[in-house]
């Protein structure tokens, strides 16, 4: 493969990790997440299903206390909904 390629691949494995030990120091299990991501201004959240999607509008304030504890960059974080974007704040 390229460098180019391996770099891409290098960045899109990291912000993956990156997602899930959010949602890991968050308090949020894996169970009904499709996929998580981040890069410097956005998490994004893909669920499974309406229940899934529904605990993280109720647990939104963990995610942003977890985010400010990180002193993190992001500032925006998607909700989707098998890859649709249902909300985000």
């Amino acid at each position: 493969m390229s460098k180019i390629v391996n770099k891409l691949i290098h960045q899109i494995t990291q912000a993956r990790k990156l997602g899930q030990q959010i949602l890991e120091i968050s308090g949020f299990k894996s169970e009904g997440i499709i996929y998580t991501y981040a890069t410097a201004d956005v998490l994004v959240i893909n669920c499974k299903d309406y229940e899934t999607l529904w605990s993280f509008e109720e647990g939104q304030v963990k995610l942003q206390e977890t985010l400010k504890l990180l002193k993190s960059s992001i500032h925006t974080i998607l909700i989707e909904k098998s890859g649709n974007p249902a909300y985000s704040w």
